[in-house]
C-alpha cells in the first residue's frame, strides 16, 4: 500500500507558554508588573533603564527629595540618549555637609 501524505498545518502566532494562551487581562497584568519592576530597577541605574521607566521616575518628582534627585538623573539620561543635553554637571560632594566634620 502507498503511504498517504499527511499535510501538517502551520499554527499561527507564538505557541502559549502554559497549557492555554493568556487572556487580554492576563497579558495586561503581566505588562504592568514588568513595567513596575523596570521602574524599581531603574532607580539608581538610570543609564540602563528603559525609556518607560525613566518617564515614570519623572512623574514621581514631587514625592520626596530622593525622588527629585532621581528624576534629575533620569532627565539627564533622557537628554543624553536623545542629544538635547550636551554636558551634565556632576553633583559636587564638597558642598555636601558632613556629619563627621568637627
Amino acid at each position: 500500500m502507498a503511504d498517504i501524505p499527511v499535510t501538517v498545518t502551520k499554527q499561527r502566532g507564538r505557541p502559549p507558554k502554559g497549557d492555554q494562551s493568556m487572556t487580554a487581562a492576563e497579558r495586561k497584568r503581566a505588562q504592568r508588573q514588568r513595567d513596575s519592576r523596570a521602574i524599581t530597577d531603574g532607580i539608581g541605574d538610570e543609564a540602563n533603564a528603559p525609556l518607560r521607566a525613566l518617564l515614570a521616575i519623572l512623574g514621581r518628582v514631587d514625592a520626596s527629595e530622593a525622588a527629585r534627585l532621581c528624576a534629575q538623573r533620569a532627565w539627564a539620561e533622557i537628554g543624553r540618549r536623545y542629544g538635547f543635553v550636551s554636558v551634565t554637571e556632576k553633583p559636587s560632594t564638597e558642598k555636601t555637609p558632613s556629619r563627621y566634620k568637627k
